[in-house]
């Protein structure tokens, strides 16, 4: 006893079956009606979207008796020999396994004879993306002035592959990805002709898990069909697919947001095999979050359910739509890397994941920048204060700094000198991390002195007085004199990174991406990179971008200045970053490299 696979059992056979097609199947039934078929047609689009099906429907519409028609009547010899496969006139040529040019040339010798009993010889060419360069070269001539008596058919799910030479002699007919409800429709008429009596939703989950693909999704209910019979329910579609539900990803990505490591880890998959889909799934599901809220509510976005809709949307709310492309961008890359490393999948996505829970890998840059501008004050406390290149606001309450408290009552009378022009700053201490760095600048309140040593209106405020640097660090050197203070940095590194995107886009996008200000005293100007790939470290090491941005940065600083790259990835052993070896030289210290 054969079975029949319900993607083979239900295939379209007129162009009016033909399931989420409907504008390339009136361009086809047009061209028929209107007497303009082409010579060559290129069917394109993703895998079981309709391709093969469309140019053997068109073929049965071509060299049926009653036409060439724009709905083949299916009752004619013709239409029942291109069916079966028996009609000589309709020959199907696999280019996957057919790629060589003497398969090609013993084609070219065939298109020089009449067809035997068809109107036409149709010669349906299936992958043809898979003939080689000199086998597509061998076939242009003929491709390009064919016997009236002949028409090419070709299906393809990578267009770019074939030769554009290929492409221009011929009518690209693109398919594209089905609605989901196109599919869950499609499935459940197929089910009511099975005689199967599915529970609610689970053809919505089928079509889900189909991602666009008519055949996947017919595929996945066979699957279905022989593991529960004709009672099946939600909960055994989920057991069937290989990346679980749409609970499972909201799920996961609920434990993501939260930071639970351990969750992430327990929530995927027990097995091996799978991973590349649940990636897949994760990267749909985030992408229509960022739609639904991004795009007003009207728009036809691919997910119908009303009420998955504002989840989706108040998801990527919480997470802010930088984050959310953030983690899109890393989910990329590891399905990329998941195809380099097919034995490794699962630990590329643990990997991923574990990553994505560490909030502070992927915070917005404009967070970033909040962070640095209120660290940078916090280092800079003890001195003057300079020019701020924000106002900030009045409303937010002043912060108590982690690396210098505010002090609550002077231990001692503090010696009052008489006002300087240059004030020594204070002594430089170990700078905290980033991601501790609060929101807003701390505003740090000066204690008030005792009675004995209240000032005069002639003597300076005791905010001038430097504090007593700590007994585990020399006193700080006073400035050299002459030496040049640093520009705010943050006006000029958004100043800067908007005027070279004028000339250099690309260069711009990915400084913005990796690289933070790090210094604009003195004679050079320093930006650290982090986490650059090679591709962009190539772009930054041209030396006509060094020159804009030179150019630029001493338009905005007021002086020449030189630029540095410090990029931990390309720092030579031993070497250190700037600020290490700003330390070193504040204190007449040695670096030694004790690796």
């Amino acid at each position: 006893m054969s079975y029949l696979v319900l993607a083979r059992k239900y295939r379209p056979r007129t162009f009016s079956e033909v399931a989420g097609q409907e504008t390339a199947m009136r361009t086809l039934q047009g061209a028929i009606g209107e007497e303009r078929v082409g010579h060559a047609y290129l069917f394109c689009g993703p895998r079981g979207t309709g391709k093969t099906t469309t140019a053997r429907i068109l073929a049965k519409a071509l060299l049926c008796e009653k036409g060439p028609t724009s709905e083949p009547c299916l009752e004619c010899a013709q239409c029942k020999d291109t069916e079966s496969g028996a009609n000589v006139d309709v020959i199907e040529f696999d280019a996957a396994s057919n790629t060589g040019v003497d398969d090609v040339r013993m084609l070219k010798e065939a298109v020089g004879f009449a067809p035997m009993r068809a109107r036409f010889k149709i010669y349906i060419i299936d992958e043809v993306h898979m003939m080689s360069k000199a086998a597509f070269n061998a076939l242009l001539k003929t491709l390009e002035e064919p016997p009236a008596h002949v028409k090419f058919l070709f299906a393809t799910t990578e267009l770019d592959k074939v030769l554009e030479t290929v492409r221009s002699r011929c009518q690209i007919v693109r398919l594209s990805l089905i609605p989901e409800a196109r599919i869950a429709s499609h499935l459940d008429s197929v089910l009511a002709k099975e005689g199967i009596a599915p529970e609610p939703g689970v053809t919505a989950e089928l079509a889900r898990f189909a991602r666009g693909s008519l055949r996947d999704g017919l595929s996945i209910t066979d699957q279905l069909l022989a593991l529960v019979g004709d009672r099946p329910t939600v909960e055994d579609v989920r057991r069937v697919a290989p990346q679980g539900g749409a609970e499972q990803v909201e799920r996961l990505l609920a434990l993501i947001e939260k930071g639970d490591r351990a969750g992430v880890l327990a929530a995927l998959p027990r097995t091996d095999g799978g991973e590349s889909e649940l990636a897949g799934a994760l990267l749909a599901h985030l992408r229509l979050g960022l739609l639904c809220l991004l795009c007003p509510a009207d728009a036809q976005l691919h997910e119908p359910d009303a009420e998955l809709r504002t989840r989706l949307a108040e998801r990527a709310k919480r997470l802010g739509s930088e984050r959310v492309q953030l983690w899109l961008e890393e989910l990329l890359h590891a399905r990329e890397r998941m195809e380099l490393l097919p034995q490794q999948a699962r630990i590329v996505l643990e990997v991923t994941l574990l990553d994505l829970c560490r909030p502070e890998t992927t915070l917005p840059l404009s967070q970033l920048e909040q962070r640095l501008l209120a660290l940078e004050a916090r280092l800079a406390s003890g001195a003057p204060p300079r020019p701020p290149s924000a106002p900030a606001s009045p409303s937010a309450p002043p912060a108590r700094s982690s690396a210098a408290p505010a002090p609550t009552a002077a231990p001692r009378e503090a010696p009052v000198e008489p006002p300087r022009a240059s004030p020594p700053p204070a002594a430089p201490s170990a700078p905290p991390s980033v991601a501790s760095a609060p929101a807003n600048p701390p505003v740090i309140q000066p204690a008030s002195p005792p009675a004995s040593s209240a000032p005069t209106a002639a003597t300076p405020a005791p905010r001038s007085v430097p504090p007593t640097p700590p007994r585990s660090m020399p006193p700080a050197r006073p400035a050299a004199p002459g030496r040049p203070s640093a520009a705010p940095a943050s006006g000029v590194w958004g100043t800067l990174l908007t005027e070279l995107a004028k000339s250099h886009a690309e260069a711009a996008e990915v400084l913005r991406r990796r690289g933070t200000l790090a210094e604009t005293a003195g004679a050079r100007t320093t930006i650290t990179l982090q986490r650059t790939l090679d591709a962009e470290r190539t772009l930054l090491a041209d030396a006509s971008l060094r020159a804009a941005i030179e150019s630029l940065l001493a338009r905005l600083l007021g002086r020449p200045t030189q630029l540095v790259l410090d990029d931990p990835a390309t720092r030579a052993a031993g070497s250190s970053d700037p600020f290490t070896r700003e330390v070193a030289e504040l204190f007449g210290g040695l670096i030694e490299d004790n690796a």
